[in-house]
């Protein structure tokens, strides 16, 4: 699938730009070479999550800052959620929260994986073809 499009969840994001352990390196890894898309409460969802590592101590304010905008600037394209992509969510409901399930049913709409680093997304769906979960190496 190595350039095609795939769709990227917040804990991938995340992992990808602020992670300095085997996770960040296989969230990166795993980005490489795709085009990434994802629906537009990523943004807000990454910047919660930065927002909880700065205030935990774990990143500067200027790393947190940095990494805010290099996430930003790794989703190529957002999807809008009304619709289709919506209704596909809600069903899903019972397995899973809404804002998580909004990632599924977007790469259900565009044909294509879902990588995340949410072990619940997992667990989940675990027979589902479309979703391919990194994890750290140790």
């Amino acid at each position: 699938m190595n350039g095609g499009t795939v769709v990227v969840d917040a804990s991938t994001l995340v992992a990808a730009v602020a992670s300095t352990g085997s996770l960040g390196d296989r969230a990166r890894a795993t980005l490489r070479g795709h085009r990434r898309a994802a629906p537009p409460l990523i943004d807000a969802e990454v910047g919660n999550a930065l927002r909880s590592m700065v205030l935990r101590g774990d990143l500067t304010d200027g790393i947190g800052a940095s990494a805010r905008l290099m996430a930003e600037r790794l989703v190529h394209r957002r999807h809008p959620i009304h619709g289709a992509i919506a209704a596909r969510a809600w069903q899903l409901r019972h397995n899973l929260g809404f804002y998580a399930a909004l990632y599924i049913a977007l790469a259900e709409r565009l044909r294509c994986q879902l990588i995340t680093a949410d072990n619940r997304i997992a667990k989940a769906f675990k027979r589902h073809d479309l979703i391919s979960t990194i994890t750290p190496d140790d």
